[in-house]
């Protein structure tokens, strides 16, 4: 079994937008798995829609290095065509939450085929990489893959499932569902060491001396 490492820093600002916040933008503080899974996608070049990386590998990360804020915005709602418009309605104030120069480490565990291609994509990737909003591009210094083995952690730095004492905990997307046409989506509580370890009996795989939970 392999595993393949990330460094992936956003050089400006990003927002990692929870889909049910409305008036007030609220941001994730780590990008779902959904997004990383995108961003993969994107190295690949594969279409929209293309869930097959959804089975590929099993995802880790570590925020590293992230500074919360937010703005205040006045959107103007235009009515017409796009081309013309009649009225225009301005709206209340909008509030959005977003990180600045957010940084993240990410670990990919699965079978060493689809490990190595990833790795190869990463380094030459089929369109520009992004995080979170479109022109949110990011810097990735990818590893070279290495051997790993589950093991059984009685603290980690990484994130974690469920609801672990002194870390942040976020309900976040973790892939789609296809229902059709359409698509549902899987969330799933995690939990965020910050400033203290997640502790307890806790599944992980050992990545060059260090413990990473992938989910």
């Amino acid at each position: 079994m392999l595993g393949l490492k990330l460094r992936v820093d956003c050089p400006y600002f990003t927002t990692f937008r929870e889909p049910t916040s409305t008036s007030l933008i609220l941001s994730y503080h780590i990008p779902p798995y959904t997004t990383i899974r995108g961003m993969i996608s994107n190295a690949l070049g594969l279409p929209r829609d293309d869930l097959r990386v959804q089975e590929w590998f099993k995802i880790g990360m570590k925020p590293l290095n992230f500074e919360k804020c937010r703005e205040m915005a006045k959107v103007l709602k235009l009515k017409g065509t796009g081309r013309s418009y009649q009225r225009t309605f301005p709206s209340s104030p909008m509030f959005r939450e977003f990180l600045v120069e957010p940084s993240y480490e990410i670990f990919l565990v699965g079978e060493d085929e689809r490990i190595k291609e990833v790795h190869s994509a990463l380094l030459s990737p089929e369109r520009p990489l992004y995080l979170g909003g479109s022109d949110d591009l990011v810097d990735v210094e990818v590893f070279e893959p290495v051997e790993v083995e589950e093991v059984e952690a009685e603290e980690v730095w990484s994130v974690v499932e469920g609801v672990h004492e002194g870390c942040v905990v976020e309900k976040v997307p973790y892939r789609f569902v296809r229902a059709g046409r359409t698509f549902g989506v899987e969330y799933r509580t995690v939990s965020i060491p910050i400033a203290y370890p997640a502790k307890g009996k806790i599944k992980a795989v050992e990545f060059e001396n260090r413990y990473v939970v992938v989910l």
